[in-house]
């Protein structure tokens, strides 16, 4: 029988824990490789592979079939990764997690709470403008896995004490975040989105639950809605719930476009909240919820944050132009489009145009309904968002297959020629929207990233 080692073997080899690396991607010679994967051909093919590339040696678990002088595979292979970590980062379970997860608002929400916190907090999610894991070569995900989450913050130079994690729920679906313990998570909302993975909105929201249970969050908070419910009876209705009645932990009593005023525990807040975008309101107060409960900031120190907040790079980024404005916004699934649209109708009591796509080799079952949403807009051009490896026309298409016929609707795949389009429609009485891309900075299309971003071809376009 092939050799299996245990724990205290483990502890009893001398490892260079600066080389070991968790990804056959990340390999150089002389790397130390660990590395798991329940499915066990997969996780066999990737230690051949780093076979290849002269690795030093590979830590497994006794679910490899693999026999070689470099491999050691472990019956107990989670408590030696755990120990890896401790020894890659010895304090970061002395910090604070906070994880926010749901289909719209993760971003948003993550961005307030990480405001809230100030200086001694990091925020880890879509957007990632210090390029805090450029020391893997991994697709760069919306919730990293952990080992590279610890390895990120043994590397930054800056103290931090509380950690803010967007919650994907493939992340939760494929244990990325196993063995992390969160002070508080927030749900934000349930709707269509990511169908091509999870097939039903019951194994969708099956997966978001995973965030809440006792054994991964200390508290929780969510916004009151039916899917917010059915998560706090799963969970003994021990949430506190975020809404506009007294029955909510949580009460928004009235906003405008500059002040909020609600009552938290019975402590009343008014202020000055300089925020725009549906439902931000929500994410906002699902953020103060978040900070306040977990007892990291006192209510006064929260109070004094909430009129320096500010809304995060593209989400609802309002650039003003003489003959109307233009919102950049990240909105892609149908609730978020029709709510984006719908939002802006009422700010600013003018038509409408809106540009967008739909997202190629992803959920196809929600771009009928991408289009049905966007049908409250007067003008609606249709483009290219990342059309990856289908073919654009045929997405196009599809995003058309729900609007009305009677609608003044055109398909311009080319992104800055469907942009620059809405620009010039714009005449003193019309708004445009921008959606589906936000933040991001290229243009998948094939096997290629093309530079590519909203705001700044807005920019230039405004200003030829």
């Amino acid at each position: 029988m092939d050799k299996i080692y245990n724990y205290d073997q483990y502890l009893g080899m001398s490892l260079d824990f600066s080389v070991i690396v968790n990804s056959t991607l990340d390999l150089k010679p002389g790397s130390i490789l660990c590395i798991d994967n329940e499915d066990i051909e997969k996780l066999d093919y990737l230690i051949n592979e780093a076979l290849n590339k002269d690795v030093d040696k590979i830590l497994t678990s006794s679910k490899s079939k693999i026999s070689d002088d470099k491999v050691y595979r472990f019956e107990d292979y989670e408590k030696v990764f755990e120990d890896i970590l401790k020894n890659i980062n010895p304090n970061f379970k002395n910090k604070t997690f906070f994880g926010i997860t749901g289909t719209n608002g993760k971003t948003t929400t993550a961005h307030l709470l990480n405001s809230l916190l100030g200086d001694s907090s990091i925020f880890v999610g879509t957007i990632d403008e210090d390029n805090l894991f450029e020391f893997t070569k991994e697709e760069h995900l919306t919730t990293p896995k952990l080992f590279n989450l610890v390895k990120m913050l043994s590397l930054i130079d800056k103290d931090v004490s509380n950690v803010v994690l967007e919650v994907s729920s493939h992340a939760l679906d494929q244990k990325r975040l196993n063995g992390l313990y969160f002070k508080m998570s927030g749900f934000t909302n349930l709707s269509q989105d990511h169908l091509d993975y999870h097939n039903t909105m019951d194994e969708y929201f099956e997966a978001k639950t995973k965030l809440f249970n006792k054994k991964t969050s200390e508290d929780f908070a969510y916004i009151d809605s039916i899917y917010g419910e059915k998560l706090n009876q799963i969970y003994d209705s021990r949430g506190f719930s975020i809404g506009n009645t007294k029955n909510n932990n949580v009460q928004l009593n009235s906003y405008t476009n500059d002040s909020i005023d609600f009552d938290i525990d019975g402590i009343n807040v008014n202020s000055k909240l300089y925020l725009s975008g549906p439902e931000i309101i929500y994410n906002f107060l699902l953020a103060f919820s978040m900070a306040y409960y977990s007892k990291v900031k006192d209510i006064n120190e929260l109070k004094d944050q909430i009129p320096l907040l500010k809304n995060p790079k593209g989400r609802y980024d309002v650039i003003n132009y003489a003959k109307g404005d233009i919102i950049v916004d990240y909105s892609h699934t149908p609730e978020a489009i029709e709510k984006v649209i719908k939002y802006t109708k009422e700010r600013y009591k003018k038509d409408v145009i809106v540009v967008f796509g739909a997202g190629g080799n992803r959920d196809k079952s929600k771009r009928k309904f991408m289009g049905t949403a966007s049908q409250n807009a007067e003008k609606i051009i249709i483009t290219n968002d990342n059309p990856r490896k289908e073919d654009q026309l045929d997405i196009s298409k599809q995003i058309l297959e729900g609007i009305d016929l009677k609608k003044n609707v055109e398909i311009i795949l080319n992104r800055r020629e469907a942009i620059s389009k809405g620009v010039k429609l714009l005449d003193g009485k019309s708004t445009l929207l921008v959606l589906g891309k936000g933040h991001e900075k290229f243009q998948e299309i094939g096997d290629e990233l093309y530079e590519f971003d909203d705001i700044e071809v807005v920019r230039e376009e405004i200003s030829i």
